[in-house]
């Protein structure tokens, strides 16, 4: 049965950022297990039936004129309707890294136009019969969310560790999901905000060796750590967002004297708009919304301060704080030039708090060892792009950054200086 839908409004500015390199998502899986190419590709095909998003291709329509650039766009539609099978390449390579190749290559490698899905896998290991796999998924980040990468995560994993009986499952309403504009309310009701609210970046570094790469630094919070920064959490009225934000915020006053920042937040639109899904949707639901904060030396002060500012924004000033939209004359105005004069930099910081992403260690014979997840950073970006998810009762932090603009040296300083204040705080 074909379904299809035109994108909505972020579905086609993510979108038309991929096919420029902008935002590519990727997830990497490390397993440890012997593990056969056809299993995972069964394990693919049958994703692919439960999820209608994941048998979409993208059709291109008529045009659609503006008075700013882009001038002309063609209005895209997801269709599933000769739609391929989600592409799975094996890569046989001695170097223990290579994965780590084949992950910055993804980041810099839009998936082109045609039938295909817009999801590619690649299995990467040393030898055929090697212990130690990495799963490089590579994905058009309008078609998924932070979300809906976890719930591919685990169900490719659930299939490897048992085929028969998730197979059993009962099937899904497997119909094209609504795009997160049906579930939003009208500008009119309640955006009150009438100017633009411009990034503050950090200063322009020099990098001793500029490469045109997208690159990810992991660490992670045990889970007493983290349970304990939790409790703290709580205890001073705040959420885990505005801790790992203030984290940064006040490392980043710390390091370049910036007493006021913009920040860029992913807010979870499953959770806080009007639309009402069912728990295995997957599609793209999610808004950033930019803010303003004045960060003093206080930790928790900050925090709070990161916390309730993004909830007003959220219920006063959506619209306008959003920048997951086709760019207008006032973001050109004021964010072109200086994104020239800054390596394609826009804001310092932007943090996506995933909550639980529900992976566990043991998958029959498989074990998950860890997961590194990353979003291109080169086309334009945030100086660090910081991913938190909660997994085994610790928290991963995956922060990630474009070497055109800061050194590995820099962001692991930047890094480990916030991480330092996460474990302090609790």
């Amino acid at each position: 049965m074909s379904d299809t839908r035109p994108l909505g409004e972020r579905e086609q500015m993510l979108n038309f950022l991929h096919a420029r390199g902008g935002l590519i998502a990727s997830q990497v899986l490390h397993v440890r297990g012997r593990l056969d190419p056809a299993l995972v590709k069964s394990a693919l095909a049958w994703l692919q039936s439960r999820h209608a998003i994941l048998r979409t291709h993208i059709r291109y329509g008529k045009l659609v004129w503006r008075r700013v650039p882009p001038f002309a766009y063609r209005q895209s539609w997801f269709d599933t309707e000769g739609t391929t099978e989600i592409p799975l390449e094996v890569l046989d390579d001695t170097d223990p890294d290579a994965w780590r190749k084949v992950l910055a290559a993804g980041l810099r490698t839009p998936i082109p136009k045609g039938n295909h899905p817009r999801l590619r896998v690649t299995l990467v290991r040393q030898l055929p019969d090697a212990e130690q796999n990495h799963i490089v998924i590579c994905a058009d980040h309008s078609t998924l969310d932070a979300q809906s990468a976890n719930m591919l995560a685990r169900q490719l994993l659930e299939f490897l560790a048992d085929p028969t009986m998730v197979q059993l499952k009962p099937p899904l309403d497997t119909a094209l999901p609504p795009s997160v504009e049906a579930g939003l309310p009208d500008e009119s009701d309640g955006d009150t905000a009438t100017t633009y609210l411009p990034a503050i970046r950090l200063p322009k570094q020099k990098v001793p060796d500029r490469r045109k790469e997208s690159r990810v630094l992991e660490r992670r919070l045990g889970p007493l750590t983290r349970e304990t920064l939790e409790d703290a959490v709580k205890a001073n009225r705040t959420t885990m967002h505005g801790a790992i934000t203030a984290a940064f915020l006040l490392t980043m006053r710390e390091r370049y004297g910036l007493e006021t920042l913009t920040v860029l937040n992913t807010v979870d639109l499953r959770r806080l708009g009007e639309l009402t899904l069912p728990p295995e949707t997957f599609g793209c639901y999610v808004d950033i919304l930019r803010t303003k904060h004045s960060v003093t030396d206080d930790f928790w002060s900050t925090a709070r301060d990161a916390s309730f500012r993004l909830i007003a924004t959220l219920a006063k000033y959506r619209d306008s704080a959003s920048i997951m939209k086709l760019p207008e004359r006032e973001m050109y105005r004021h964010e072109v030039l200086p994104m020239i004069q800054n390596n394609r930099r826009i804001d310092g910081l932007a943090v996506t708090t995933a909550g639980a992403c529900g992976l566990q260690a043991s998958y029959g014979p498989y074990t998950l060892e860890d997961v590194t997840r990353a979003v291109s950073l080169d086309m334009f970006g945030p100086s660090l792009f910081v991913i938190a998810n909660e997994r085994l009762g610790g928290l991963d932090l995956s922060v990630g950054y474009s070497a055109i603009a800061l050194s590995d040296d820099e962001v692991r300083w930047l890094t480990d200086n916030a991480v330092a204040r996460l474990e302090s705080a609790g």
